[in-house]
């Protein structure tokens, strides 16, 4: 710095700093007042048009703090021109319950979902399928935001909707017989069944988490997956999420664990084209050429597979229900020949899968882990593969670890707290890690010798 900005001369006196200090909270006053007249929306319309810019450009304060001044001026009598007030309100108060689960709001967000329901049930109550189609969409934000039978009676709800819009679907494109209408049903009627099975998927999740001691937990599930079973999806088979459901059920049921391979071997199968061209980016499918053009290739090839593929937490959950089957064929006796193979090719498919994870995102520690897993698990084991995957794990654990440590010095209380706990769970995982590692070290000597 400038030593002359510290001396007496340059320092301003008391009466000056007072000042100085007020004409910079004036100008910055009027400043503030002209960026809120320019940019605070003047009418209900600009309100909504700003709230729905700052939802999808994931600005969530934003986005609440505009949706919560709509829903004031609508219950206060304002409307729009195009819609009723109360339908409105409806959209409004489903869109601030959204971006308040996105800033962590829970307990006000599931408040607005319960609104928007009471309003909708007393306003709008008919047959029509958007009236169902709302309902049912607010009852599962509702049931996602519980726990236990409260959670339960949420879904339930949401699904007798669905369910009534699946037949009002059906009954409308009976009646219909100009074939571009046909074409819109056929692809709304596909929609409403992709959502039944995800809807019954959901409550047979919870029967297998939260309800999970409850006396009939396990018929209950059972029974909600053999309906989802029962809808189909474009390629005529059942929708991926009640295949994988299905295999978690099984796996869950010792007399009937070795079903869950079947299934969740139909699983794969219903997104292995996106997986491999994914999987092809890293170097890691089979029989997909070599190097990132030719996966550059083969993801151009599939784009619509790839574009169409479950979401990273499915997958990931694919990838574990793939190892878990591949272990239990693995220690099974009594196996023919074909059911000794399908462990092999469970394997293999959990490779393509996690591949396909990397592809979209490479700095899960998780991922890498259960890639050295699987490389492992190879027949025979691929030990440079696996230790490759592993270490890398291991490094990127070493860092949280780093990061963690670091961070605890500067906290108390329960924050400091919290960080012990990740502590922990690092350093579980990282005994983990190095036991896998330890292992291939035994593994790589005995095929030595």
């Amino acid at each position: 710095r400038n030593p002359s900005f510290f001396t007496p001369t340059s320092v301003p006196t008391r009466k000056m700093r007072k000042m100085r200090k007020a004409r910079t909270s004036r100008k910055k006053v009027r400043s503030k007042r002209r960026d809120n007249n320019r940019n605070t929306p003047v009418s209900l319309d600009d309100i909504l048009a700003a709230a729905e810019s700052a939802q999808q450009a994931f600005d969530n304060e934003q986005a609440a703090d505009l949706y919560s001044k709509a829903a004031s001026l609508l219950r206060t009598g304002h409307t729009t021109a195009s819609e009723t007030r109360e339908s409105v309100l409806i959209r409004v108060l489903e869109k601030l319950g959204e971006s308040k689960v996105a800033i962590g709001d829970q307990p006000g967000a599931k408040s607005d979902f319960q609104e928007a329901i009471t309003m909708l049930e007393k306003e709008q109550a008919g047959a029509s399928i958007r009236y169902h189609e709302t309902r049912s969409s607010l009852f599962f934000y509702v049931g996602q935001l519980c726990m236990g039978k409260e959670a339960l009676h949420a879904y339930q709800q949401g699904l007798a909707s669905l369910e009534t819009c699946a037949k009002l679907g059906e009954k409308l494109s009976s009646d219909d017989t100009e074939s571009d209408r046909q074409d819109s049903a056929a692809n709304a009627r596909h929609e409403v069944r992709a959502k039944l099975s995800g809807g019954y998927c959901t409550i047979a999740e919870l029967y297998l988490t939260d309800l999970c001691f409850e006396d009939y937990a396990e018929s209950e599930c059972e029974t909600c997956l053999m309906r989802a079973l029962e809808l189909r999806d474009r390629d005529g088979q059942p929708f991926v999420d009640v295949l994988q459901t299905m295999a978690s059920l099984r796996l869950s049921q010792q007399a009937k664990r070795l079903e869950g391979a079947d299934y969740i071997q139909r699983a794969f199968e219903k997104m292995k084209l996106g997986c491999d061209a994914l999987a092809s980016l890293v170097g890691l499918v089979e029989n997909g050429g070599s190097g990132a053009v030719a996966g550059q290739a083969l993801e151009l090839e599939n784009l619509d597979s790839v574009n169409s593929l479950p979401e990273f937490e499915f997958r990931c959950q694919t990838a574990k229900l793939l190892l878990e089957c591949a272990t239990l064929i693995r220690d099974a006796s009594g196996l023919a020949e074909n059911q000794k193979a399908a462990e092999q090719q469970c394997v293999s498919a959990a490779v393509s899968v996690l591949g396909s994870l990397l592809a979209q995102n490479d700095e899960v520690v998780e991922i890498w882990f259960l890639a050295g897993c699987a490389f492992a698990m190879k027949n025979p084991p691929a030990v440079d593969a696996a230790t490759y995957y592993l270490e890398r794990a291991m490094d990127m654990l070493k860092k949280v670890r780093e990061g963690l440590e670091n961070n605890s010095k500067f906290c108390s209380g329960d924050e400091l707290s919290e960080i012990q706990e990740e502590l922990e769970e690092n350093r579980i995982q990282m005994e983990d890690v190095q036991g896998k590692l330890d292992e291939l070290k035994n593994v790589e000597t005995a095929m030595e010798e």
